[in-house]
């Protein structure tokens, strides 16, 4: 779904942000590192510290483990 989003409107950062950070859960380095360069360029500032205070998650542990799909990603 977030491949659609994206072909959609390329600028749909929340797309990339998904797409990254599953591909980085799931192991699919190659696509992990395309989809994090996707993501800088719609989105400059991004950063581990930008996602840990600034995404909407409620409970820390589901927190922690989006900010490490973006580290197993690539994202420092």
């Amino acid at each position: 779904m977030s491949r659609e989003g994206i072909r959609r409107r390329g600028d749909f950062v929340g797309a990339h942000r998904v797409l990254t950070a599953a591909a980085g859960m799931a192991g699919q380095h190659e696509v992990a590192k395309l989809a994090l360069q996707e993501l800088r360029r719609a989105q400059p500032n991004i950063s581990l510290a930008w996602i840990a205070s600034q995404m909407p998650i409620k409970l820390d542990a589901d927190r922690k483990h989006y900010v490490e799909a973006f580290r197993r990603a690539g994202l420092e």
